[in-house]
């Protein structure tokens, strides 16, 4: 490959990457790598569709739909999907607008894209197949969400700084105070009690801040609690959890996912305590997300041995 390009894990399989980039020869042409071995081996191929490939993401509870998305004519959205992990690939860009710059997904909510492009963000529920705007305009180039709680999520754009969402992505607002150059190319979260947030601009400067004191007193995101508690936390094969009443529904499940997002258990519930076995989890590092009808809520939880 001549330049560009992103690269991706698998969340439910590290022994399968994906990287994009570009191949020139007379005109640029999308070039995708794939290794199922965990990069020992890697098989190429070259898409001929006079495109430039700049982002890759894998669908959350399919390890074999894989998104590349990029650029067609420099200015037209390229958005290619495989089901059988690169081995073959369909366009598909319904709905889409502007130079892919970015693609992610969430752990657990299979079909679910975001996509960042050089006229806003854009959300597909159907792994790919259309495309709806979101309130976020401008060249979004990079996208983190909070593992903790998914539907926080944030964007940084280039020229407009840095925009926070606390519904999934449907509304967002500014967070862009103390950031002396709003053209921001890349974000890394570090979660914990109060997230850290990183960015890197143009020009080379990085910044961080929390969100405690980066969001204003009393912003869904500086002030949230989940409606999930989980004690003790760490645990040792057993833990009592605690919903608030104001969740439960009819439709109230509880699924675990362990670190690189792979399902381990869902649940049915219909009652606001009771015990959950982690014995047969292994130890390390779990997300517990609660989904009652359309609203989901999630939680860390440590294992030990």
């Amino acid at each position: 490959m001549n330049d560009g390009g992103y690269m991706a894990i698998s969340p439910l399989n590290p022994e399968i990457i994906v990287y994009t980039g570009n191949v020139y020869d007379a005109a640029y042409f999308v070039g995708v790598s794939h290794s199922s071995d965990g990069g020992a081996y890697w098989e190429h191929d070259t898409i001929g569709l006079g495109t430039r490939g700049w982002a890759v993401a894998f669908d959350a509870t399919d390890t074999n739909r894989v998104y590349v998305g990029g650029d067609s004519a420099y200015s037209y959205p390229c958005l290619l999907i495989s089901t059988d992990c690169g081995t073959t690939w369909t366009q598909s860009r319904d709905g889409l607008t502007g130079v892919v710059n970015v693609l992610i997904t969430i752990p657990g909510n299979g079909g679910l894209v975001y996509a960042g492009t050089s006229t806003g963000l854009f959300i597909s529920n159907d792994a790919g197949a259309t495309w709806e705007p979101t309130a976020l305009t401008g060249s979004v180039r990079t996208l983190v969400y909070d593992p903790v709680y998914p539907q926080g999520m944030f964007a940084g754009t280039y020229g407009y700084g840095v925009h926070y969402s606390t519904d999934g992505g449907t509304t967002w607002d500014q967070m862009s105070d103390g950031l002396t150059c709003n053209k921001v190319l890349s974000l890394a979260l570090r979660a914990g009690p109060e997230n850290t947030i990183y960015a890197g601009t143009e020009g080379g400067s990085v910044f961080k801040m929390t969100t405690a004191a980066g969001l204003a007193a009393g912003t869904p995101i500086a002030s949230r609690r989940s409606p999930i508690s989980i004690t003790p936390n760490p645990c040792r094969e057993l833990a009592n959890v605690g919903l608030a009443s104001s969740v439960l529904s009819p439709r109230t499940s509880l699924s675990i996912y362990d670190a690189s997002g792979r399902l381990a258990r869902t649940l049915e519930v219909n009652t606001s305590s009771f015990a959950l076995r982690t014995s047969d989890l292994g130890p390390g590092a779990y997300f517990v997300r609660l989904t009652s009808g359309r609203d989901t809520h999630s939680v860390r939880l440590v294992v030990l041995k």
